[in-house]
């Protein structure tokens, strides 16, 4: 059960990060390699205000949030907007660009040491045989209600359904009427939000620390790929999976004898990118109606 209550507290964290990058690509057929990095801005953000200018805790989590917003509109009209129409693949370099550089920057700003931003031992509850503490069950719980809003969004109101019309076919959802360019920019700050949220989850539950965002990142597009580029929710579901095999590779006495290190956990999302590339790189759920 405790193997299951930790995929359970890592998918929660992927899944925000990987429903975000899925949205992206189903819209403009792009990846923001940059994502890692408004990870761990949200996250430090946060710490900022609430450790360093001792806002409430509610506060700071909104202004983390905001801060993940506004550097993920920054990132589509300086790094995204002027290129992606050229070609699909130039916002690849250029968020690349943009992530090495946010990479100094924070790393110039906050150092390598360790941040939280609710520092002190959190209380533990045993529940059927796991221990989880409060914060890992709120985070848990705020991450299902952000993606029950998406959910509403998405399949519950017409600005939803325009979303969908762009996956499906832009050029024909375009010509009648559906403007795309503002969902272009919507999707952005909802990855950006979400991105943002997945910071502060690691600040709260874990410690923040710049070398964070490559892991991040990879594991975010293990999961897009495996779901199928594109599916918002195929996305999410993989980000549990690929959590899930994560903790079941490193927690599970393998044949009686030995322990893999933890160190190992890694090669779990850098393997499903391998094999699904070699033999289904639509991923499980792709769109077949997916015009990029």
């Amino acid at each position: 059960m405790q193997l299951i209550a930790n995929a359970a507290i890592a998918g929660s964290l992927g899944a925000l990060i990987a429903g975000g990058l899925a949205l992206v690509y189903g819209l403009l057929g792009i990846f923001n390699l940059a994502l890692g990095q408004t990870v761990l801005l949200g996250g430090y953000a946060t710490w900022v205000l609430h450790q360093g200018l001792h806002l409430p805790l509610p506060v700071s989590i909104l202004g983390g949030v905001l801060a993940g917003v506004v550097l993920a509109a920054l990132t589509f009209e300086i790094f995204v907007n002027p290129f992606y129409r050229l070609h699909r693949f130039l916002p690849l370099v250029t968020t690349i660009a943009l992530s090495m550089i946010l990479d100094g920057a924070i790393l110039l700003m906050f150092q390598s040491s360790p941040k939280s931003i609710v520092p002190g031992i959190p209380q533990v509850l045993h529940i059927a045989g796991a221990s989880v503490s409060t914060e890992q069950l709120l985070l848990i719980g705020a991450t299902l209600l952000l993606l029950l809003l998406c959910a509403y969004i998405l399949h519950a109101t017409s600005f939803g359904r325009k979303i969908r019309a762009i996956v499906s076919h832009e050029h024909a959802a375009m010509s009648l009427g559906v403007p795309a360019g503002t969902l272009f920019r919507f999707a952005f700050l909802v990855s950006g939000a979400l991105a943002a949220a997945a910071g502060i989850f690691i600040g709260i539950d874990q410690n923040l620390s710049p070398t964070l965002a490559f892991p991040l990142t990879i594991k975010a597009y293990a999961a897009i790929i495996a779901g199928g580029k594109g599916n918002f929710w195929g996305a999410i579901l993989m980000a549990y999976v690929i959590a899930l095999l994560e903790q079941l590779l490193v927690g599970i006495h393998w044949f009686g004898t030995f322990y893999v290190p933890a160190g190992y956990q890694q090669t779990v999302a850098l393997l499903f990118i391998i094999v699904f590339l070699l033999f289904k790189p639509t991923g499980l759920f792709a769109s077949r109606s997916r015009i990029a």
